[in-house]
């Protein structure tokens, strides 16, 4: 079949559709063809991949001019903050815009690789500031949760003379964090603890650090000012006494909320810790088994008449009246000393800061579902907290009617949002029902245009086919005896077709 033969047949089958067939012919193929194109598009379009997020506008605009000179596609996305390349292109473009110095927004030491003849002392020293903040700029972007940094440096002149009165070194950094990214202490520490060591003179309590939002987070760094050292160790026995409060208040409010509810009671707990360290130093002596290290016996006796012992009047003067005469004495004298093994003991014991002093706490339940046995609640939380009576503790339990109207504003609003989101999330429903609905009446009415055209089809083939019987039939009788092979025969070769779909029709009325 020739081209002509198919334009030729379509427009006969065009003529034959009514205006309201055409209308839908028109849109049917309109929107296969829409769709063709779409499809093709995004099969042969490259996968975009984010070459840069979050960026400036004024670094976005010197990427988008450097993509440009190396021919690069891109698209921008999140009004304008992030830059995508294909995929393929990601890495390539990365490298050659940070060989190019497109990328960190200024230069660090590199500003030193080019040198400059005929620069001023003023010009060297503000060139090492800018190279220096740079530096300082792209270590602080590379701290997890950091997207971006501002460094400002004072960096005082030095003088030659003794005497003269010099600057104090500081610095103030200003950080973008990143969405839901918070930093730590001991990041922020690491912060300062950076730029003391890079710069020369720089003090701890002269680094200034903040973030975007305004809230200066190197508040509580080391100092070596005692009065900052003070003030920094009070502000941490503060933290640490109302964390215990809190964990106390949880303990109290879990245990009631599994007992009387969600939201029915309210805890407040005041603890008095003892800051103070105190060390003690004890010795202990023992010898249990009475362990023997020395034993010394000394004796002494002596015998003689008359008067004798030691030269002197006292000796040879007789003091007793009733001894008189001459006559023999005797003199005996024992003495044993033990000595015994005492093990000794010392200990040292350290008592730890932070020891509980007292501690009040205050509960007020809901009345709202009825009358409550405040004796029955606050022996429960005397236990739960660790009430010690000689102590000094406190427990006052009370209850009252709650004021519960912001509650059911929030609970009527979060009811308004969560309906309308199913009223949405329902025509978003009905929409998609509707174009499924859509679409199978056009597959239907299609099916049924085809089935038709294809009746009419068949029924043209059929007049077309029993044609040459009918110029058959007409043939007088003898003749076709006659002439019947060279009728076939001539038929044959000028409508093959028609005599095979002829030969098809005789088959099918056999079977």
């Amino acid at each position: 079949m020739t081209p002509g033969d198919i334009i030729a047949r379509f427009r006969e089958r065009w003529q034959n559709l009514n205006q309201t067939q055409r209308i839908i012919s028109i849109l049917v193929t309109v929107g296969v063809v829409v769709s063709l194109f779409y499809l093709i598009q995004f099969a042969i379009r490259p996968a975009y991949a984010p070459l840069f997020t979050g960026l400036d506008p004024k670094d976005a605009g010197t990427i988008v001019e450097k993509l440009k000179t190396m021919k690069v596609p891109y698209q921008l996305a999140d009004q304008g903050k992030t830059i995508k390349v294909p995929e393929s292109q990601v890495y390539e473009a990365r490298i050659q815009l940070a060989s190019s110095g497109t990328l960190g927004g200024g230069m660090g030491f590199e500003l030193f690789d080019q040198s400059k003849f005929g620069q001023t002392e003023f010009e060297q020293q503000v060139g090492y500031q800018r190279a220096l903040q740079e530096e300082m700029r792209r270590t602080l972007v590379q701290i997890e949760g950091v997207e971006q940094a501002r460094v400002h440096l004072v960096i005082p002149q030095k003088s030659v003379f003794v005497n003269a009165e010099q600057g104090v070194p500081s610095a103030s950094v200003a950080l973008k964090l990143k969405t839901g990214a918070r930093l730590k202490t001991e990041q922020v520490q690491g912060i300062c603890d950076l730029f003391v060591g890079s710069l020369e003179g720089l003090k701890p309590e002269n680094v200034h650090i903040i973030d975007t939002e305004g809230n200066v987070l190197s508040d509580n760094l080391r100092s070596s000012d005692p009065k900052a050292v003070l003030t920094r160790a009070t502000l941490d026995q503060q933290k640490a006494q109302r964390e215990y409060e809190k964990e106390l208040e949880k303990r109290v409010l879990q245990m009631l909320a599994r007992i009387m509810g969600q939201d029915k009671a309210v805890a407040m707990v005041t603890a008095d810790l003892d800051f103070n360290q105190q060390q003690t130093t004890s010795t202990i002596t023992s010898n249990p088994q009475n362990i023997k290290s020395s034993e010394h016996t000394s004796r002494e006796t002596s015998t003689g008449s008359g008067a004798g012992g030691a030269p002197g009047t006292d000796s040879n003067v007789t003091t007793n009246p009733y001894l008189t005469g001459s006559g023999s004495s005797s003199y005996s004298k024992e003495e044993s000393t033990t000595n015994y093994q005492v093990s000794t003991v010392q200990e040292t014991v350290v008592n730890a800061p932070g020891s509980v002093r007292r501690l009040s706490a205050s509960v007020v339940i809901s009345e709202a579902d009825g009358p409550v046995d405040t004796q029955k609640v606050r022996d429960v939380v005397a236990a739960a907290i660790g009430f010690n009576q000689n102590r000094g503790d406190q427990i006052n339990v009370s209850s009252m009617v709650f004021d519960d109207s912001y509650q059911k504003k929030v609970s009527d609003e979060m009811a308004q949002a969560e309906a309308s989101a199913k009223q949405k999330d329902r025509l978003y429903t009905y929409a998609r029902l509707a174009g499924i609905a859509v679409g199978a009446i056009l597959v239907l009415v299609m099916l049924i245009m085809w089935r038709r055209r294809s009746a009419e089809r068949y029924e043209e083939e059929e007049e077309e086919v029993f044609l040459p019987v009918k110029e058959l039939e007409s043939i007088p009788e003898p003749e076709k005896k006659d002439d019947k092979q060279k009728q076939v025969r001539t038929m044959a070769q000028e409508k093959p077709e028609d005599v095979a779909e002829l030969l098809k029709v005789w088959m099918k009325e056999k079977e």
